[in-house]
This record gives structure tokens, C-alpha cells and sequence, in this order.
């Protein structure tokens, strides 16, 4: 970690990786080098993540002080933070069980519910529930009668989110920490990814909330891997990786996953931010694919030079970093994947006065 470039560390991001596989690797770092791999942890949302493995590994009580101190306030602060999602969801649950309208728990609701041990590390500003298409103008009324508010008043922003949204605009219960978002899908109708809802609820499991059910395990990953790797900007999504990797280390465990998880991509068209999902955090986290599900995915990826860049610049863009370390050229890639993110999401004629309107916006914010 000494190494540096315009005087700063570069090697942070392979001692964060390292501490995460391994938290002993931790006891030779001097107090300057904490203070970096800390803020590298928590710029990245993993600062929780290290603190609960480095618990689990017993390694936490030979840390610094100030170490163990910045580790349990974040295990702290997440961990309330995922009390509260519970509340919100309890809350959700409690307007739409009485309208008739079923409910799918989303991303991090999901994962607290399902019990998944990297579920209490993760940041969370928002709860994501999912609900038939038909039920979800019903939905959005009956929360607004029970007080949650809209968070996204511009009559654009409105249209954009009704017209070619797989959600509404966000909603807040005034005084609340965490917005509610409702989904009827999870990819816009209008993108190139079309996956059929309707078997994501007949495959949907009950949870230990009565009235909320959660996505498959296969589905769960899917829907993950399509969120990354299909409708991200890629800026400081580390931590989306970690759950991808996270839910295929707990579910990989289980008999029968990995082809159902195969199946489910196929037959939804979800092959490719599979393939992405899988190739990525091998090369970022160093974890394996089965060799059969990975020749499979492989049929899905795309030419040879595309598919070179795109695993050179996601390998680059989802490692750990410090943003003030970014060079130019790495910014230059967040735009172009961002860029891709709205192309895969809306066709041209919708794209290119959406972007328009997006920069323009941008450019005339103050704090742009």
C-alpha cells in the first residue's frame, strides 16, 4: 500500500479485496494505511460489510482502536437502518393486504427476510416492493391516502416514470428515514430486456412476513445481475457486486440451483447480465462460476471485441476505489457505461431528448 500516484495510495483497492477474502491480512497495516482502506470501505459501502466479517473471523479485536471504533459504528448504523426497512415494509404490507394487492419484497427488504448474512451490512436508503401491473395505480393510491407523499413533483419526471418506467415515482412518509419504491416489473417496457413478470410471481416464495413474498433464488440473482450489469451507471456499485456475489455463495450451496438459475435466465433473456454477473466477480472477487454454467453463459455473450472491452471495463469500474484517485480516463468510462445503461433501457427516439434534458438539467444544477 506504500506505492503512489500524485501521492496517494494505489494499492488500496487489493488490500480491501484481501481484508474482505481474509481479515487477518488487516494486522500488519500501520495507522496511516488504515486511515486510507477505511475510507476506501466506506466510500464503497463495504465498511459494515468488513466490520461484521472481521467480527465473524475474530480478528476485529486485534485492530487499532480507531478501526474498531469506525467498524462498529457502521455495523451500528446499518443495522438500525435495516431495522427501519423491516418497520417500512411492515408498513407497506399493512395498506395493500386489506386492498387485496399482493406484494413482492425487493433487493434489501428481500435479503433481510430471506436472513442472508450480508443482508444486515448493507447500506439501504429506500425500500423496493413489487406489485401485479394491474394493481399498481391501486397501490400508489392507497399509499398516498395513508400518508406517503411523492418525492418527484416535474411534470417530466413524472411522464418518465409512467410512460416508460417498470416504477412509479419514489414515495415518502413524511418524518420517515427510508422512500418506498413500487415496481410492476424489473426492467422498463420499453428496454431491451423484456423479462415476463408474471413468472416471477408464479416461481415468488412466502416469507417470514405474512402477506410479502420474495422473488426465487434464481430470480433473486437475476433480478441483481440485471440491476448492475443492465440499468447501472456503474458509479460506486462495488457494493452491488458484493451482493450478487453474496446470494450465489448462499444459494450455490443449495441442490438444483445453478441449472434453475440457468433455466430462469434463458427462458427470461436474462443470459447476458448473467454472464456479466458471473465473469465480473471472478475477475474482481476472485470467486468461481461452475465450469458447466459458465460454457453456458458463454454462449450468450457478444462478439469478441465487445465482449474484451466490456470485461476489461467492468473489471476496472466495479474494483474498489477512491473516487479522488480517479483518473480521467476511468471517468471517461463511467460515461460511456452510463451512456450504455440508457441505450439498453429506452430506444432512440426517446433516448436522445431524455439525455438532452438530463445534461441540460445537470448543467444548470448548482452543485453540477
Amino acid at each position: 500500500m506504500s506505492a503512489r500516484r500524485d501521492g496517494r495510495p494505489v494499492r488500496v483497492a487489493a488490500t480491501l479485496l484481501g481484508a474482505l477474502r481474509s481479515p487477518a491480512s488487516l494486522r500488519t497495516l500501520e495507522l496511516p494505511e488504515w486511515e486510507v482502506l477505511l475510507s476506501c470501505a466506506r466510500r464503497n459501502a463495504v465498511l459494515a460489510y468488513l466490520g461484521e466479517r472481521s467480527t465473524a473471523a475474530g480478528e476485529i479485536d486485534a485492530f487499532p482502536p480507531q478501526a474498531q471504533k469506525a467498524m462498529r459504528a457502521a455495523m451500528t448504523a446499518v443495522g438500525r437502518l435495516a431495522q427501519l426497512a423491516r418497520w417500512e415494509l411492515e408498513r407497506v404490507r399493512r395498506v395493500l393486504a386489506p386492498a387485496g394487492i399482493p406484494v413482492i419484497a425487493l433487493k434489501g427488504g428481500a435479503y433481510l427476510l430471506r436472513g442472508l448474512p450480508h443482508a444486515r451490512t448493507r447500506p439501504m436508503s429506500d425500500v423496493d416492493v413489487m406489485v401485479p401491473h394491474a394493481a399498481i395505480d391501486a397501490a400508489e393510491e392507497a399509499l398516498l391516502e395513508a400518508g406517503w407523499q411523492g418525492t418527484k413533483v416535474d411534470a417530466y419526471d413524472q411522464a418518465y416514470y409512467r410512460r416508460w418506467s417498470h416504477e412509479i415515482p419514489p414515495l415518502q412518509f413524511p418524518g420517515r428515514l427510508l422512500s418506498v419504491d413500487v415496481h410492476h416489473t424489473i426492467c422498463p417496457p420499453v428496454s431491451r430486456l423484456r423479462p415476463d413478470p408474471e413468472r416471477f410471481w408464479a416461481n415468488s416464495q412466502p416469507s417470514a412476513m405474512d402477506g410479502v413474498r420474495l422473488l426465487s433464488p434464481p430470480d433473486s440473482v437475476l433480478h441483481a445481475a440485471v440491476h448492475l450489469f443492465f440499468d447501472s451507471d456503474f458509479d460506486g456499485r462495488f457494493r452491488d457486486l458484493v451482493d450478487v456475489h453474496e446470494m450465489l455463495e448462499a444459494f450455490g450451496r443449495e441442490a438444483g440451483f445453478w441449472p434453475a438459475l440457468v433455466e430462469s435466465a434463458r427462458l427470461q433473456g436474462l443470459a447476458r447480465p448473467l454472464y456479466y454477473a458471473c465473469v465480473t466477480r471472478r475477475t474482481v472477487l476472485g470467486a468461481a462460476t461452475p465450469d458447466d454454467v459458465l460454457r453456458e453463459l458463454e454462449r450468450n455473450r457478444p462478439a469478441a471485441p465487445v465482449d474484451a472491452w466490456m470485461k476489461r471495463t467492468l473489471a476496472t469500474l466495479l474494483t474498489p476505489a477512491d473516487p479522488a484517485d480517479w483518473p480521467p480516463a476511468h471517468r471517461g468510462l463511467l460515461w460511456l457505461m452510463y451512456a450504455r445503461s440508457h441505450w439498453l433501457r429506452m430506444p432512440p427516439h426517446l433516448l436522445v431528448p431524455h439525455l438532452v434534458r438530463k445534461s441540460f438539467r445537470r448543467w444548470r444544477s448548482p452543485s453540477g
